[in-house]
């Protein structure tokens, strides 16, 4: 009978470990599901355009196109149909994170052809030199405008993927920086997991900025005696989304130095900033895309 006793209250402390288990195994994925990007039907895949214009690829036509300031816009090229989420520019080079494919377009968006299979997330183009993270993959490298690509080296289980800029990589677990132009990652010291975000338009004392899932925006600070990422804002009442300069997009509106913005984006989520010349221009979730000049008033630029 003490025999059966035992055998029962093992079953009985084995299915409650395994309960137990099954709980934190689906709270994880929520977690790294509510961290990852948008997808269908959010405005994720907009990106700088030259004279202060903005490139925006429309899910909804499948098409690239060209945004300018007063609110009129022509049309680029045609573009895959698929879920986007990322899209990066430099001059005639372009790159479209999808889910499904990375996209490459080396005639400024007018023909495209897939490159890499994939949940692309996050991608960026500086030149010839070209980065697209996958989504539980890998982070890929091109140094030869989309080419050829090699796989970089990353911290293992590091690869959630939610903005890339050059040498730069916000991820799930944190911010990743890269010595040698991409090839080797390794994770930055005293930040927080759930980084969204990472933007090259600081000043010039603090030229890089990041954002995270908790409400904090952070800034490099390159001046002696201090060199290393410090909270530049106070926290904010909601996770950062995007980070152009001052100007901050959340779950919750847009903020400038801190202070909420009013307007038509007041308490909206906001999936994306991009500073173009002289312009911000903000995406609203499901919703139609502003432009400001200053971050604070913004009015309707294009609704797809």
């Amino acid at each position: 009978m003490i025999y059966l006793h035992a055998v029962v209250y093992t079953a009985l402390g084995r299915a409650i470990a395994i309960g137990l288990a099954t709980a934190v195994a689906f709270g994880l994925i929520f977690l790294r599901e509510a961290t990852s990007p948008s997808g269908e039907g959010y405005w994720t895949a907009m990106a700088a355009a030259p004279n202060g214009a903005l490139y925006v690829a429309d899910e909804l036509h499948h098409e690239l196109r060209l945004v300018q300031p007063d609110g009129s816009h022509t049309r680029v090229g045609s573009v895959p149909a698929g879920i986007f989420r990322a899209l990066a520019a430099d001059g005639p080079n372009l790159l479209l994170a999808t889910e499904g494919k990375l996209w490459v377009s080396n005639d400024t968006g007018a023909t495209w052809r897939s490159v890499l299979p994939g949940r692309f997330t996050a991608a960026s183009v500086e030149g010839s030199h070209e980065l697209a993270g996958a989504w539980g993959l890998g982070l890929y490298v091109s140094n030869d405008a989309g080419a050829t690509w090699r796989m970089a080296d990353v911290p293992t289980g590091d690869t959630e993927f939610e903005s890339i800029v050059p040498d730069y990589a916000a991820t799930l677990l944190g911010l990743l920086r890269s010595p040698d132009r991409g090839l080797t990652w390794s994770r930055l010291p005293g930040l927080p997991d759930r980084m969204t975000t990472v933007s090259l338009t600081g000043s010039t004392n603090d030229p890089i900025r990041a954002g995270d899932w908790h409400g904090d925006v952070w800034a490099y600070q390159n001046t002696t005696p201090y060199n290393g990422f410090s909270v530049d804002l106070e926290k904010l009442p909601a996770a950062v989304l995007s980070v152009e300069k001052a100007v901050v997009a959340t779950t919750n509106g847009m903020y400038v130095n801190g202070r909420p913005v009013g307007g038509p984006l007041r308490g909206r989520e906001v999936t994306r900033v991009v500073l173009s010349g002289g312009s911000y221009y903000a995406a609203e979730a499901r919703g139609p895309i502003y432009i400001s000049d200053d971050g604070r008033s913004w009015r309707l630029v294009y609704q797809g």
